[in-house]
């Protein structure tokens, strides 16, 4: 996901800032931006809100939703042709427009520059064709096929009968629990659904052993059988109120505030009569339960931030989403005044919803909240007034970001911490044993880190040393490092 960021990264920093100097442009919703069939006359970069791309020969049905981080436009910049799809803004969008005559004139100007942009747009293409010649290859069925159709068994061939066997006993399950809930009266007992369950959880757990990043398979060949699984269990998915959001990416990327708020509420739901069930069996996931227990973990912290703080606490949420643990600390706090919150978030849309929530608990002027691009704010084209800080942290941020932006983050949130302040950043680890399900099933696909990485992430930033200090939730899925600023 996130193509505006992989091109960003692909470019030295001082190719970033020339691309950043674009002229930023707010619209509102159904705001055409690029015409189908027409020529458009800039390159576009999502900095806020969400726009749809829809084709002529489908009308009235969307082909792409991009969201923050995402570029258009640069196919038809490239071709100098008209463009192939129509882009509307599909609410309020706060877009970065960089006219194609001025990067046209800085390419011709620079031929360095030229060399490493074209490169950068090669990389973001190369990745969109691998990923669309996966996808119709799973719709059609010929990876897959040729996987199990061979005179000669491979290991791939061997991976898939398992995997199919697996998914057989899934279909099997779901079939007696279909039987057994129309004889109750179309409620499902509370037996079977518990064996419905346990059958999912060992279909991810085989997912993982058959299919995992440790599994010597070849990525042609892991993507190839992740496609065919997702097309066989996807009605599973799409029964499930969580599964179904984060598959579909209403937002345009799957763990946002509202997705992260369903996961808080642990309240399964589903449509049909197994939808429920399903929706339990991936709510009990490893992974569905780390986000659920760093909730808590973040109110602890912020909770020992409170106890050493001299005077009122100052604290930061980056990418705050729902904001729940800073609402749980303040539930907790006799004086509410000791605590000064600040939530920054892209999504206008996720600051609205802890606005309504703070109105709701009488806390608006306890907790500031700032819309803002956290890439811009760390290259310092936005500017944002903080007193020194006594922690900052980002509970599923980083996992999007490629450690050139971590690292520019990191210095950014340094430079706003007080003397003897804290950064903390979560982000999945490599054991994540749903990693699996989230890359092939669900297509929420983040970057896992280890504690070596976290390490030399904070040496190579403005705090020069590894984390002072690494936790894990109950689960063992996220790590939380976290580095004290000297002084």
């Amino acid at each position: 996901m996130q193509d505006g960021l992989a091109l960003l990264e692909a470019l030295p920093e001082q190719d970033v800032a020339h691309l950043l100097q674009g002229r930023e442009r707010q619209v509102i919703s159904g705001t055409e931006l690029i015409a189908e069939g027409k020529k458009p006359t800039a390159l576009f970069f999502v900095l806020e809100g969400l726009v749809e791309v829809t084709v002529a020969e489908l009308p009235g049905q969307a082909i792409a939703r991009l969201g923050p981080g995402e570029v258009f436009g640069e196919i038809a910049f490239l071709e100098d042709t008209e463009a192939s799809a129509t882009v509307a803004a599909l609410e309020n969008s706060l877009l970065l427009e960089v006219p194609w005559t001025d990067l046209q004139a800085r390419l011709d100007d620079d031929p360095g520059f030229a060399a490493r942009f074209y490169r950068a747009i090669a990389r973001v293409q190369a990745g969109r064709l691998r990923h669309t010649t996966r996808r119709a290859a799973a719709t059609l069925g010929s990876a897959a096929d040729q996987l199990t159709r061979g005179a000669e068994p491979t290991a791939a061939s061997a991976t898939w009968t398992r995997l199919q066997s697996a998914i057989d006993a899934v279909r099997s399950g779901a079939h007696e629990a279909e039987q057994a809930a129309i004889r109750n009266g179309g409620e499902l007992p509370k037996e079977v659904a518990d064996g419905l369950i346990a059958g999912f959880h060992q279909f991810a757990e085989l997912l993982h052993h058959e299919i995992g990043d440790h599994v010597d398979l070849g990525e042609s060949a892991r993507a190839a059988l992740g496609l065919r699984v997702q097309k066989e269990v996807l009605p599973y998915v799409m029964s499930s109120e969580l599964g179904e959001r984060i598959y579909v990416k209403p937002r345009g990327y799957a763990g946002d505030f509202k997705t992260i708020d369903i996961m808080y509420g642990d309240r399964p739901h589903g449509t049909g009569r197994l939808g429920p069930a399903i929706d339990r069996a991936f709510r009990e996931r490893p992974a569905n339960r780390a986000v659920m227990n760093r909730r808590g973990l973040l109110a602890e912290e912020i909770g020992r931030s409170l106890e050493s703080a001299n005077g009122k606490c100052y604290v930061t949420s980056l990418a705050s989403g729902p904001a729940a643990e800073l609402f749980d600390v303040f539930g907790g706090l006799a004086d509410r005044s000791v605590l000064k919150a600040t939530c920054i978030d892209i999504d206008y849309q996720a600051l609205g919803f802890v606005s309504d929530r703070a109105e709701r608990e009488k806390l608006q002027s306890a907790i500031d909240l700032h819309n803002g691009n956290l890439v811009y704010l760390a290259m310092g084209r936005r500017q944002l007034e903080l007193p020194p800080q006594d922690l900052m942290y980002s509970i599923g941020l980083i996992d999007y970001f490629a450690d050139k932006f971590v690292r520019m983050l990191l210095d950014w949130v340094h430079d706003r911490l007080r003397p003897g302040g804290r950064v903390i950043l979560g982000n999945f680890h490599t054991n994540n044993v749903d990693k699996a399900l989230m890359d092939h099933v669900f297509d929420w696909r983040l970057i896992h880190r280890s504690e070596d990485d976290m390490n030399r992430l904070f040496e190579s930033s403005k705090f020069g040393r590894p984390c002072s200090e690494i936790r894990f939730e109950e689960a063992g899925v996220n790590l939380f490092a976290s580095c004290i600023k000297d002084g």
